[in-house]
Parts: C-alpha cells; sequence; structure tokens
C-alpha cells in the first residue's frame, strides 16, 4: 500500500514539474516552411534548397499561362480594332493573315514573359525565403563552376553537358552531373592528346 502510494507521489511531483516547464519543441518536428518562418537566419540545406528551387520553377512555369493568354488576348483586341482593306496587301501579305500573326507574337511575348513575372510573385509571396534561396543559389553556382569542366574540350561527338546545372534538381542528380563532367573532360583530354600525335 506504501509502495503504491509514493508511486503516486513521485507521478504527480514529476507531472507538476513538467507542466511547470515551458514546451519546447523536439527537434527536426517542424516541417522546412515553419523553420524557416520561426528562424529568420536560418541555414539552408541542400534538400531544402533542391525543394525551394523546385516550388519556384512551378511559379515560373504557371506564371506563363496566364501571361501568354494576356499577350494573345490583348494582341488579338487591338488588331481586330485596326482597320482593314481586304483588297490592300501589307507587305505581299493578305492583312488578316497579318494580324493573326502579330496576336500569336503577342501570346508568344506574354509566355517569354511568364516566367519573370511568375519569380517576381514568388518573391513577393515568400520574401525570407527567397533571400535565402538566393543566398544558397550563389553558393551552388560556386560549385558548378568550380566543377564544371573546360568547355575548350568540347567537340561535336563530345558536347560539354548542362554547362549552367540547370537540370540538377537533387543530390543524385549533382553527383550524376559531376560524373558526366569527369566523363566530358577524360574524353576532351584524350582526343586532344591523340590529335597532337
Amino acid at each position: 500500500m506504501n509502495r503504491s502510494l509514493l508511486v503516486a507521489k513521485a507521478f504527480a511531483q514529476t507531472s507538476r514539474a513538467s507542466l511547470s516547464r515551458p514546451l519546447v519543441p523536439a527537434r527536426g518536428v517542424h516541417s522546412t516552411r515553419t523553420l524557416l518562418k520561426e528562424s529568420p537566419e536560418h541555414e539552408l540545406d541542400w534538400e531544402e534548397f533542391f525543394q525551394l528551387r523546385k516550388q519556384r520553377r512551378l511559379w515560373e512555369r504557371v506564371g506563363a499561362l496566364p501571361c501568354a493568354m494576356l499577350g494573345l488576348s490583348g494582341g488579338a483586341a487591338l488588331f481586330a480594332t485596326l482597320p482593314v482593306d481586304p483588297q490592300q496587301m501589307f507587305m505581299g501579305l493578305d492583312p488578316m493573315l497579318l494580324f493573326g500573326g502579330s496576336s500569336l507574337f503577342c501570346g508568344a511575348l506574354g509566355f517569354a514573359i511568364g516566367p519573370s513575372v511568375g519569380r517576381k510573385c514568388y518573391r513577393i509571396m515568400s520574401t525570407q525565403t527567397a533571400k535565402m534561396l538566393d543566398h544558397k543559389e550563389a553558393e551552388f553556382f560556386k560549385h558548378i563552376k568550380a566543377n564544371r569542366s573546360d568547355p575548350s574540350l568540347s567537340s561535336a561527338s563530345n558536347p560539354l553537358p548542362d554547362f549552367y546545372g540547370e537540370k540538377i534538381s537533387s543530390l543524385h542528380s549533382y553527383r550524376k552531373w559531376l560524373r558526366k563532367q569527369r566523363e566530358h573532360e577524360r574524353k576532351g583530354t584524350f582526343s586532344l592528346g591523340s590529335k597532337r600525335k
């Protein structure tokens, strides 16, 4: 009986002590987004960097579609209001064909501008994350520049693979990129040596 009373008292004291302490979240429980919001000095690791880079590219791709539609509809509205004489040719072309082509050109221009608009929207929506991403991207490009194969070793049979590392989307693809760079360097050096002989 005394023993169970002692266990109950010990349990009550431990629970009171644990309630009086402030709750500290366990390490590794937070998602990337909450960690980034809570600590402004948080340094991105490479996995987070590649995830955020994918997210930014998605924003850029999504931004291209509305800009293309806006350009196409704006061009069509502009050229629809211009007076057209179907009998008169313009630079040897039918005016309707020329106006239709110009409207399509406006849509293509909007599609080309769209990724920049998407990137700008991403920067506005997540300013702190974008700053950290820019900082890590500068570091990433330093790695790319340091490990890139010499472009002078390129030839028609040995083109330089992914000069800016744009296709790298994870650590695994980065290692693959490194292997391709070494292979390019080895092939280029070998062919250069055989030419000198």
